[in-house]
């Protein structure tokens, strides 16, 4: 497979490069988006990319999400927080660190492909595929985020 560089200028083009990204997943999607964009993330086709991963590729898959602010996706009903509440083993979700918040995102899927979207800039971004590389400095910032975030009792799913 070839290096592929994607460049995103709208929200439908956004909406698009996510979807395609998440349909080729083996294995992780890592995700940060502040308030886990809706128009990216909270639909039906995106919600069942992720539980499709889960299901074919069982107890290897990783699903990471950070967040900004939990209390706006519980408000929201974010389809993605109730997945999470349903795959918990798979999908988790996390609250960004104040030191690391900011309006930018990006996903990474398989550690090889990535997208991502620079504060203030709307739905414009970039990314790459088919380079591990390049995707490499994006899996090590998220993981670094992922290891000092927090999950609150917002997203917690509650047994009774």
């Amino acid at each position: 497979m070839r290096d592929e560089v994607l460049a995103l200028h709208s929200a439908d083009e956004a909406v698009i490069a996510v979807g395609a990204l998440l349909q080729t997943a083996h294995r992780q999607v890592d995700i940060q988006s502040p308030l886990l964009d809706p128009a990216l993330y909270d639909t039906e086709e995106i919600c069942a990319c992720l539980r499709r991963l889960v299901v074919d590729s069982g107890r290897r898959t990783r699903v990471r999400i950070l967040v900004a602010d939990p209390g706006t996706i519980v408000r929201r009903g974010h389809r993605l927080l109730a997945l999470s509440r349903q795959l918990t083993s798979f999908i988790t979700i996390r609250q960004l660190a104040e030191e690391d918040v900011d309006d930018g995102g990006f996903l990474i899927v398989d550690r090889g492909h990535y997208l991502r979207w620079e504060p203030g800039t709307g739905y414009q971004g970039s990314g790459r595929r088919n380079n591990r590389g390049h995707t490499a400095r994006w899996s090590r910032l998220f993981s670094e985020r992922w290891d000092r975030a927090v999950q609150p009792a917002a997203l917690r799913r509650l047994y009774l």
